[in-house]
């Protein structure tokens, strides 16, 4: 018998925390505090606009107090509003303003990435935002959005991790919308966390020790300078001495490559006078009757060669004894 009571009092209140949802969706409900006395039953509501719950002069909240009177069948309710400390903090609120910007026809990655810039300025440990449902074209698909160390399962997911869920309806379809937020630090990674900036800070405290020792180092080495330049004042005079003897024998062979320059381009035109050769007669030219004269002599010549060669050829064909035909 104890049992039943006790799951009725949670339907009850899965049932009132559905209504409330429901009822205050633009006021971007997050929780209720139910607090039962002998007296009355006080519900707390922590809400993003409180101004929308109110209601003018308290409209709202009168028609409330009735319907979960007659509905829940609760004795003497009071209802009290109070606003959410840091909103970009309460998983609830964020899931409702991604959903109410969704129907406006906004993209859904553009909203997504502003929201996780926001709670995890605001100081969040960690948030993944899942978007599922028909976002571009007729196919459904799902798009995860992650930022920060978030704790997925054991007894510190449940204790530290915040879970929202909210639905967009939209002319392709409903998009549905998770949200899991880690607001508190557990024990063992806080822990870990003062570790790790402990040995951060020796680190640091090293480094400004040898930073330290560097310049002290350094001041002695700068006070011995004025002594060292009284010894060094004599031999910068015998550099000095030096530099100039250098410069006069650098002038002095400028000088002498001058006189050079100058002799040599006397010399030059007296050499090219002398090298200067006779210009080559120009070829005359033969009429064109003599070259005929000496073509018709070159065939006479070449066909009395022929003759001689084929009358030798001749004679020495009958000087030659005829073989004997064997029978």
């Amino acid at each position: 018998m104890i049992e039943r009571k006790f799951i009725e009092k949670g339907i009850r209140n899965s049932e009132m925390e559905a209504y409330l949802n429901k009822s205050l969706e633009r006021a971007d409900y997050s929780h209720s505090d139910i607090k039962r006395t002998p007296l009355n039953t006080r519900i707390v509501i922590h809400a993003g606009r409180p101004g929308v719950v109110i209601g003018h002069a308290g409209s709202k909240i009168n028609e409330m107090t009735g319907a979960i009177k007659n509905i829940f069948k609760i004795d003497n309710p009071q209802i009290e509003v109070k606003s959410v400390e840091n909103q970009e903090l309460d998983a609830r609120v964020i899931a409702k303003q991604i959903a109410s910007s969704l129907e406006r026809g906004t993209k859904h990655r553009q909203i997504v990435n502003i929201m996780l810039k926001k709670i995890m300025g605001a100081g969040a440990i960690g948030v993944e935002i899942t978007v599922s449902g028909k976002i571009t074209g007729s196919r459904s698909r799902t798009e995860k959005f992650m930022s920060g160390y978030l704790k997925k399962c054991g007894n510190t997911s449940d204790v530290h991790t915040q879970r929202a869920f909210e639905k967009a309806t939209l002319k392709a379809g409903v998009i549905g919308i998770k949200v899991k937020l880690m607001s508190t630090m557990p024990s063992v990674l806080s822990i870990e966390k003062t570790i790790e900036e402990k040995a951060q800070e020796k680190e640091a405290e090293k480094k400004e020790k040898e930073e330290k020792e560097k310049e002290d180092d350094k001041e002695p080495e700068e006070e011995s300078e004025p002594a060292k330049k009284g010894e060094e004042s004599e031999p910068k005079k015998t550099e000095e001495r030096k530099e100039e003897t250098a410069k006069k024998e650098k002038v002095e062979t400028k000088q002498a490559t001058t006189k050079k320059e100058e002799t040599v381009e006397k010399e030059k035109p007296k050499k090219e006078h002398e090298n200067k050769k006779p210009t080559a007669e120009p070829k005359k030219t033969e009429p064109k009757q003599d070259i005929k004269e000496k073509k018709e002599d070159k065939k006479q010549k070449t066909t009395i060669k022929k003759d001689k060669k084929t009358e030798n050829k001749k004679d020495e064909k009958k000087a030659a004894p005829k073989k004997e035909t064997k029978k």
